[in-house]
C-alpha cells in the first residue's frame, strides 16, 4: 500500500515573500500476512502488516500580522515647555518571519492472534520541530532598548514509542473485553537558536525553563540533604549565604554541587548550583479500557494515567502561612521540624511566617518537587437490560437500569488534598466525584 499527498498553505500571517508552505507526507504498508508463504501461521498470527510514514505539517499559530513594524502610544516628548504625546517603535519585529515545520517519521507494525482475538501495535515515532516561533525575550539584554517580537529560532525533537495491546473473547454468554496503551515519550532541546545562551555552570539555554539537551517545561533549582539539626550543623556545611544569610536549625540545606572550575567550591549561588530537579511532561502516559458482560449484566470501566513525571506546589498549597497567618495545612504541621526531636528529613522544615515575600527555605529545590505520577479510575459503569419476555408484556421494547461513577478513586504520592494531574498553585475547581443513576426506556 501506497499513499502520499502534498498540502502547499498560505498565511497571510507571514510577509509576501514567506506566505507559502510545501508540506509532503507519505505513507507505505505492506500486509505481510497475505503473502503466500505466510500460511503456514495463520492459524497463530491472524494478520500482519508492516507500516511506515513521513510527512511534514506547518504551523502559523503566531497571532495576526507579527512581521509588521508598528508604533506604539504612551510616549511623551518634550516640546517647548510642555510634554507632547508621541508613538515609539517599542518591539523589534523580524521581516523574514515564516513558517515553522514538524517532520515526522515512524514506522511499526499491527498484528492480531489467534482468530483476531489478541491485537498487539507498536509504533516507534520521531517527530523534529524546527524554526519555532518562538519569543526569546529572556536570552535578549535590556540594553537592545526593544522588546523581541516571534522569530524562527531553536528546534525540538521527541522521540518514543506507542503500544496498544488488546484482548476480546467469549466463554458461553460470558464476553470480556481488555484495551490499554502506552506511550513512551523523550523530549529534548535540540537548540534554542538565537536563545541560546552559554550559563557558567556549563548548561545552555535560557537560564529558566529552556536548556539544550533537557525536557521542555523542566524545574530548574536546587538540590538539598534534609535541614539542619544545631549550630554545628550549619557550620560545617557549604556556605549559603547568598540564600539564607542566617540559617538555622530547621532550615534545608542546599547542596553546593558545581563551582567556578567544574567542582565543589564550598559555596551554594544560583550561577553553579542549579540543575534540573524534574519536568513536567510525563514519560509514560497509558490507560486501561475494561469491560464484561454476562447475559443482562454489563460492567464497563476506563483507568487512566502517567509516571516519569513531577509537580510543584508554590504559595498557599505548597508553603506554611503563606499570604495569611491562617493558612497553614494539616501535612505541615504535624509533619514540621520539631526542634525538640529533630530529624533530619521532616515532611516540612521549620514553621515560619513568610506571608508574601516567601523566604529561604521556598527556593525552587527538590525538596518541594514532588512525584507526579498517578492511575486514576476515570469512570465505571454497572448496567442491567430486562429480558424482553419479561418486559414486552407491559408494552415496553427496552428496559435498561444504570449506574455510573467519574473519578472516584486515584492513587498517587501527591500531597493529601492536591490533585497531581493539574500542576498548579490551587487557584483551580477541584476535580468532582460524580454517581449517577438513570433508566433508559423505550415502549
Amino acid at each position: 500500500m501506497l499513499e502520499a499527498t502534498v498540502r502547499h498553505d498560505g498565511s497571510s500571517r507571514f510577509p509576501k515573500t514567506q506566505k507559502y508552505g510545501t508540506f509532503p507526507s507519505a505513507a507505505i504498508g505492506w500486509r505481510i500476512s497475505e503473502e503466500e508463504f505466510f500460511n503456514p501461521v495463520s492459524k497463530i498470527v491472524s494478520s500482519l502488516k508492516l507500516k511506515a510514514s513521513l510527512g511534514v505539517l506547518g504551523n502559523q499559530n503566531i497571532g495576526n500580522y507579527p512581521y509588521q513594524n508598528t508604533l506604539s502610544t504612551g510616549f511623551n516628548y518634550p516640546f517647548g515647555s510642555g510634554l507632547t504625546t508621541g508613538v515609539a517603535r517599542s518591539t523589534f519585529k523580524d521581516p523574514t518571519i515564516h513558517w515553522e515545520t514538524t517532520e515526522t517519521k515512524d514506522f511499526g507494525f499491527e498484528s492480531t492472534f489467534f482468530n483476531h482475538k489478541l491485537e498487539f501495535n507498536a509504533t516507534y515515532f520521531n517527530r523534529v520541530t524546527s524554526d519555532i516561533l518562538f519569543r526569546p525575550s529572556a536570552s535578549v539584554s535590556s540594553i537592545l532598548g526593544l522588546g523581541i517580537s516571534e522569530v524562527n529560532t531553536g528546534k525540538l525533537k521527541n522521540t518514543g514509542f506507542e503500544f496498544e495491546l488488546m484482548h476480546n473473547n467469549s466463554v458461553g454468554d460470558f464476553r470480556y473485553s481488555i484495551q490499554s496503551n502506552l506511550s513512551i515519550i523523550n523530549n529534548e532541546v535540540v537548540s534554542l537558536g538565537v536563545g541560546n545562551v552559554d550559563l557558567p555552570n556549563g548548561l545552555v539555554g535560557n537560564g529558566s525553563t529552556l536548556f539544550v539537551g533537557f525536557p521542555m517545561s523542566l524545574y530548574y533549582g536546587y538540590k538539598t540533604d534534609g535541614v539542619f539539626l544545631d549550630q554545628s550543623d550549619i557550620d560545617n556545611w557549604a556556605d549559603q549565604s547568598k540564600l539564607n544569610p542566617n540559617p538555622v536549625a530547621g532550615d534545608i540545606r542546599y547542596l553546593d554541587i558545581n563551582g567556578p572550575e567544574g567542582v565543589p567550591d564550598g559555596i551554594v549561588d544560583s550561577q553553579y548550583d542549579r540543575t534540573k530537579i524534574g519536568s513536567q511532561i510525563p514519560k509514560y502516559t497509558f490507560s486501561f479500557n475494561l469491560s464484561a458482560k454476562y447475559k443482562g449484566f454489563e460492567i464497563a470501566a476506563f483507568l487512566q494515567g502517567v509516571s516519569g513525571v513531577s509537580g510543584y506546589l508554590d504559595g498557599v498549597p505548597g508553603y506554611a502561612f503563606y499570604g495569611d497567618i491562617a493558612n497553614l495545612q494539616r501535612w505541615q504541621m504535624e509533619g514540621r521540624f520539631n526542634p525538640e526531636s529533630p530529624t533530619r528529613y521532616p515532611d516540612y522544615p521549620r514553621l515560619e511566617d513568610i506571608r508574601q515575600t516567601g523566604g529561604p527555605n521556598t527556593q525552587l529545590s527538590d525538596w518541594w518537587v514532588l512525584d507526579a505520577s498517578y492511575l486514576r479510575l476515570k469512570n465505571i459503569q454497572f448496567g442491567y437490560t430486562f429480558p424482553k419476555s419479561l418486559i414486552q408484556s407491559i408494552g415496553m421494547d427496552n428496559l435498561k437500569i444504570f449506574c455510573s461513577a467519574e473519578n472516584i478513586l486515584s492513587l498517587n504520592n501527591y500531597r493529601q488534598g492536591w490533585d497531581p494531574e493539574i500542576n498548579t498553585n490551587g487557584n483551580y475547581y477541584p476535580i468532582l466525584k460524580v454517581f449517577s443513576l438513570g433508566v433508559n426506556a423505550s415502549f
